[in-house]
Protein backbone atom coordinates (compact mmCIF):
# COMPACT_ATOMS: atom_id res chain seq x y z
CA UNK A 1 0.00 0.00 0.00
CA UNK A 2 1.60 3.25 -1.04
CA UNK A 3 1.75 6.11 1.70
CA UNK A 4 1.33 10.06 0.36
CA UNK A 5 4.22 12.17 1.02
CA UNK A 6 3.85 13.68 4.87
CA UNK A 7 6.08 16.79 5.28
CA UNK A 8 7.03 16.99 9.61
CA UNK A 9 8.66 18.73 11.80
CA UNK A 10 10.48 17.39 14.76
CA UNK A 11 10.84 18.75 18.49
CA UNK A 12 14.67 20.05 17.54
CA UNK A 13 12.73 21.80 14.27
CA UNK A 14 14.37 19.30 11.89
CA UNK A 15 12.06 18.99 8.92
CA UNK A 16 11.49 15.16 7.48
CA UNK A 17 9.57 13.89 4.89
CA UNK A 18 7.49 10.25 5.60
CA UNK A 19 6.25 8.59 2.78
CA UNK A 20 6.43 5.05 1.08
CA UNK A 21 10.08 3.97 -0.79
CA UNK A 22 9.58 4.11 -4.10
CA UNK A 23 12.03 2.25 -6.79
CA UNK A 24 14.44 5.34 -6.88
CA UNK A 25 15.19 4.69 -3.41
CA UNK A 26 16.45 1.29 -3.72
CA UNK A 27 19.96 2.71 -2.94
CA UNK A 28 19.30 4.24 -0.07
CA UNK A 29 16.81 2.56 1.59
CA UNK A 30 19.69 -0.29 1.55
CA UNK A 31 22.12 2.17 3.07
CA UNK A 32 19.50 2.61 5.89
CA UNK A 33 18.77 -1.21 6.36
CA UNK A 34 23.19 -1.49 6.42
CA UNK A 35 23.35 1.23 9.30
CA UNK A 36 20.46 0.75 11.33
CA UNK A 37 21.79 -3.36 11.70
CA UNK A 38 25.36 -1.31 12.70
CA UNK A 39 24.22 0.36 15.19
CA UNK A 40 23.22 -1.28 17.67
CA UNK A 41 21.97 -5.16 18.61
CA UNK A 42 18.35 -4.81 18.33
CA UNK A 43 17.80 -5.33 14.86
CA UNK A 44 17.57 -9.03 14.12
CA UNK A 45 20.33 -9.13 11.87
CA UNK A 46 23.48 -8.20 11.98
CA UNK A 47 25.03 -6.02 9.03
CA UNK A 48 26.97 -8.41 7.09
CA UNK A 49 23.38 -10.66 7.02
CA UNK A 50 22.19 -7.50 4.96
CA UNK A 51 21.26 -8.25 1.08
CA UNK A 52 23.19 -5.77 -0.59
CA UNK A 53 21.37 -6.37 -3.91
CA UNK A 54 19.97 -3.27 -5.53
CA UNK A 55 17.25 -5.35 -7.79
CA UNK A 56 16.28 -7.26 -4.86
CA UNK A 57 15.88 -4.60 -3.03
CA UNK A 58 13.44 -2.90 -5.86
CA UNK A 59 11.75 -6.12 -6.18
CA UNK A 60 10.72 -5.93 -2.36
CA UNK A 61 9.88 -2.03 -2.68
CA UNK A 62 7.33 -3.06 -5.18
CA UNK A 63 6.05 -5.37 -3.36
CA UNK A 64 5.28 -3.34 -0.70
CA UNK A 65 3.59 -0.55 -2.85
CA UNK A 66 1.32 -3.14 -4.22
CA UNK A 67 0.52 -5.10 -1.30
CA UNK A 68 -2.97 -3.80 0.83
CA UNK A 69 -2.36 -6.55 3.91
CA UNK A 70 1.05 -4.10 4.30
CA UNK A 71 2.44 -0.04 4.33
CA UNK A 72 6.01 0.77 5.06
CA UNK A 73 6.29 4.28 6.21
CA UNK A 74 9.91 5.50 5.87
CA UNK A 75 11.20 9.14 7.15
CA UNK A 76 13.62 10.45 4.70
CA UNK A 77 15.94 13.68 5.51
CA UNK A 78 15.42 15.07 2.14
CA UNK A 79 16.99 11.84 -0.02
CA UNK A 80 18.32 9.55 2.66
CA UNK A 81 16.24 7.48 4.79
CA UNK A 82 16.59 7.70 8.14
CA UNK A 83 13.69 6.03 9.72
CA UNK A 84 11.32 3.35 8.69
CA UNK A 85 7.97 2.07 10.44
CA UNK A 86 5.90 -1.16 8.97
CA UNK A 87 2.66 -2.57 9.49
CA UNK A 88 2.08 -6.05 7.94
CA UNK A 89 -0.73 -9.17 8.30
CA UNK A 90 -0.07 -11.27 10.82
CA UNK A 91 -1.42 -13.75 8.14
CA UNK A 92 -3.99 -14.22 5.69
CA UNK A 93 -6.49 -17.23 7.36
CA UNK A 94 -9.41 -15.62 8.35
CA UNK A 95 -8.85 -16.61 12.45
CA UNK A 96 -5.90 -14.58 11.91
CA UNK A 97 -6.40 -11.59 9.52
CA UNK A 98 -7.92 -9.04 12.34
CA UNK A 99 -4.10 -9.41 13.56
CA UNK A 100 -0.91 -7.25 12.34
CA UNK A 101 2.57 -7.19 12.80
CA UNK A 102 4.44 -3.74 13.85
CA UNK A 103 8.23 -3.01 13.36
CA UNK A 104 9.98 0.05 13.68
CA UNK A 105 13.78 1.19 13.18
CA UNK A 106 15.89 5.01 13.45
CA UNK A 107 18.99 5.76 13.18
CA UNK A 108 20.20 6.82 16.62
CA UNK A 109 20.99 10.35 15.76
CA UNK A 110 17.09 11.12 15.25
CA UNK A 111 16.30 9.42 18.53
CA UNK A 112 15.00 11.65 21.45
CA UNK A 113 13.68 14.38 19.23
CA UNK A 114 9.47 12.60 18.62
CA UNK A 115 9.88 10.64 15.39
CA UNK A 116 9.17 7.25 17.02
CA UNK A 117 5.90 8.73 18.48
CA UNK A 118 4.84 10.22 15.47
CA UNK A 119 5.69 7.03 13.69
CA UNK A 120 3.78 4.97 15.68
CA UNK A 121 0.93 7.18 15.53
CA UNK A 122 0.93 7.18 11.91
CA UNK A 123 1.10 3.13 11.77
CA UNK A 124 -1.88 3.26 14.55
CA UNK A 125 -4.04 5.24 11.95
CA UNK A 126 -2.89 2.92 9.06
CA UNK A 127 -3.19 -0.18 10.83
CA UNK A 128 -7.13 0.88 11.63
CA UNK A 129 -8.18 1.90 8.18
CA UNK A 130 -6.76 -1.09 7.06
CA UNK A 131 -9.03 -2.68 9.20
CA UNK A 132 -6.56 -4.45 11.95
CA UNK A 133 -8.42 -4.75 15.36
CA UNK A 134 -5.17 -6.01 17.17
CA UNK A 135 -0.94 -4.81 16.40
CA UNK A 136 1.71 -7.14 17.96
CA UNK A 137 5.52 -6.34 18.04
CA UNK A 138 8.33 -8.45 19.05
CA UNK A 139 11.30 -6.01 21.30
CA UNK A 140 14.73 -6.67 22.46
CA UNK A 141 13.98 -6.77 26.52
CA UNK A 142 17.24 -4.54 26.99
CA UNK A 143 15.86 -1.64 24.89
CA UNK A 144 14.34 0.20 27.56
CA UNK A 145 13.79 2.88 25.48
CA UNK A 146 11.66 1.60 22.81
CA UNK A 147 9.79 -0.46 25.29
CA UNK A 148 8.89 2.55 27.48
CA UNK A 149 7.56 4.10 23.89
CA UNK A 150 5.98 1.14 23.23
CA UNK A 151 3.91 1.43 26.64
CA UNK A 152 3.75 5.33 26.39
CA UNK A 153 1.69 4.49 22.88
CA UNK A 154 -0.40 1.92 24.71
CA UNK A 155 1.39 -1.13 23.87
CA UNK A 156 1.02 -3.87 26.78
CA UNK A 157 3.33 -6.78 27.36
CA UNK A 158 1.68 -10.32 27.25
CA UNK A 159 4.77 -12.21 27.55
CA UNK A 160 8.37 -13.15 26.88
CA UNK A 161 10.44 -15.37 24.91
CA UNK A 162 13.28 -16.92 26.90
CA UNK A 163 16.65 -16.28 25.06
CA UNK A 164 15.02 -15.50 22.02
CA UNK A 165 18.16 -13.47 20.31
CA UNK A 166 21.61 -14.95 21.13
CA UNK A 167 24.27 -12.19 20.12
CA UNK A 168 27.86 -12.94 18.38
CA UNK A 169 29.49 -12.55 22.14
CA UNK A 170 27.59 -15.10 23.39
CA UNK A 171 24.63 -13.40 25.66
CA UNK A 172 21.42 -14.22 25.42
CA UNK A 173 18.36 -11.48 25.24
CA UNK A 174 14.75 -12.42 26.04
CA UNK A 175 12.18 -10.68 23.61
CA UNK A 176 8.93 -8.92 25.03
CA UNK A 177 5.83 -9.58 23.30
CA UNK A 178 3.39 -6.60 23.08
CA UNK A 179 -0.04 -5.57 21.58
CA UNK A 180 -1.98 -2.94 20.96
CA UNK A 181 -6.03 -2.97 20.72
CA UNK A 182 -7.34 -0.99 18.13
CA UNK A 183 -10.68 -0.85 18.97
Amino acid sequence: MKYEAEEITLRDGRKLTIRSAEEKDAETMLEYIYKIAEETHYMIRYPEEVDDDLEDEKRIINENLNDDGSVFLTVFDKDRAVGNVCVYRNRNNYKLKHRCNFAIALFQEFCGAGLGGILIDRAVKQAKEMGFEQMELGAFADNERALALYKKMGFKEYGRLHKAFKLKDGRYIDEVCMVKELN
